[in-house]
């Protein structure tokens, strides 16, 4: 594709702190496929860093939408040169209907097992006039269920509307029609030729107005299948509002559920990621992350412990983990706040817990349960199913 608006990022890994590269780039709601950034990656002396042996991640946080965050997948970031360490990440459209600043942070996993926090950037996203005048169909962010419940009885009143005007046109169009062959019949001076001339046109109209009902028909369907109803957050009693914690040891609150409870199985690929404020105590340096564990049947010794990347000591930022389900869990124990070294006290503070499947972290959104009531919620499938589409 190409593209015509190009946005050059210089990452250099420093130990004096990653600062903020305050650029003046600003990108538009119209640049569907044509904007994008190019980031050229060095290591602390200079020299380019080999992206062949390097997972890079980016982060980006919305700041005049809440603070929400955008966080791309690792194989949306295209390597340009592996060798040269230069990369480039297409802006997509979900990203472009946004208005506003946005901060980009960027993180580095290799292949030996290190990782490093390497910088951020900021740029603007604008709406065109364009976009105004005509505004594209859906939301910039996945629906909840209330949204999706919305849309499909919008949908459902729309194709109804447009079935009941099809007939109507057909009923009046076709009795215009019957007139005027009538007064074809009574009128000697006109042919036979015409009247069969008007009864062919009748018969054409009508067959255009059952497309159009069938049309109306089949919009409606498309719209239930195009509805998104994944990334489903599995934890229940998760907040938008922060969680402060104290410590007194390695870790700080945790949730406990079971393969069954959450609807997983051995294998499946998880995400879990929280939202982490490391500003609140600055008597000492140690950095925070989030955790999941994986045990057996009746809580035995722990089969496998995954670690999310850090937070450093105040900064505040994401912190996520994934990973596979490994062989003999029946338990699943996701640590809410856990410090990297020292056992010394220290507070803290968490948001946005999200357990989901898959190997990608999207918004935070609270468990479907705790959204609708069951009532509701079987009323919402049963509104889809008979539309033609499926939950």
């Amino acid at each position: 594709m190409p593209i015509r608006k190009k946005g050059d990022i210089d990452i250099r890994t420093s130990a004096n702190g990653a600062k903020v590269k305050q650029t003046s780039y600003t990108f538009y709601s119209y640049d569907k496929k044509s904007a994008a950034l190019y980031f050229q990656f060095r290591g602390q002396d200079g020299q380019p860093t080999d992206l062949g042996k390097a997972t890079i991640h980016l982060v980006m946080i919305l700041n005049d939408d809440g603070g929400k965050e955008f966080i791309p997948k690792s194989d949306e970031i295209e390597v340009i040169s592996a060798i040269r360490g230069t990369a480039k990440y297409v802006l997509p459209e979900m990203l472009l209907s946004y208005e506003g600043k946005v901060t980009g942070y960027v993180y580095m996993d290799f292949d030996d097992g290190s990782r490093s926090d390497d910088g951020q950037f900021t740029f603007r996203i604008k709406h065109s006039m364009i976009t105004h005048v005509l505004p594209k169909a859906g939301d910039k962010y996945v629906q909840d269920f209330e949204d999706v419940k919305e849309r499909v009885e919008q949908a459902g009143d729309s194709a109804t509307k447009d079935i009941e005007k099809a007939k109507d046109n057909a009923e009046s169009q076709i009795g215009d029609y019957v007139g005027e062959v009538e007064s074809a019949k009574q009128d000697i001076s006109s042919s036979a030729s015409d009247v069969q001339s008007k009864a062919s046109e009748a018969s054409e109209d009508i067959s255009n107005l059952v497309k159009t009902t069938e049309d109306a028909r089949d919009n409606a369907v498309k719209t239930m299948y195009d509805l998104d109803y994944s990334n489903k957050n599995l934890l229940t009693g998760t907040s938008s509002e922060w969680e402060e914690f104290s410590f007194d040891g390695w870790v700080v609150g945790y949730m406990y559920y079971s393969l069954e409870q959450l609807g997983l199985k051995v294998g499946d690929t998880i995400t879990y990621a929280a939202e982490l404020d490391n500003t609140r105590d600055e008597s000492n340096l140690s950095t925070l992350r989030v955790s999941v564990s994986f045990y057996p049947e009746k809580k035995g010794e722990v089969i496998e412990r995954l670690f999310g990347n850090k937070i450093k000591s105040n900064e505040k930022g994401i912190s996520m983990v994934k990973g596979k389900i490994p062989e003999g869990t029946t338990e699943i124990k996701a640590y809410k706040i856990r410090k990297s070294e020292g056992n010394e006290s220290k507070k803290a503070a968490a948001r946005k817990h999200k357990l989901q499947k898959g190997n990608c972290a999207t918004y935070w959104t609270p468990n479907p349960s705790e959204i609708v009531t069951q009532d509701q919620y079987n009323k919402l499938v049963n509104a889809i199913t008979n539309l033609g589409g499926s939950v």
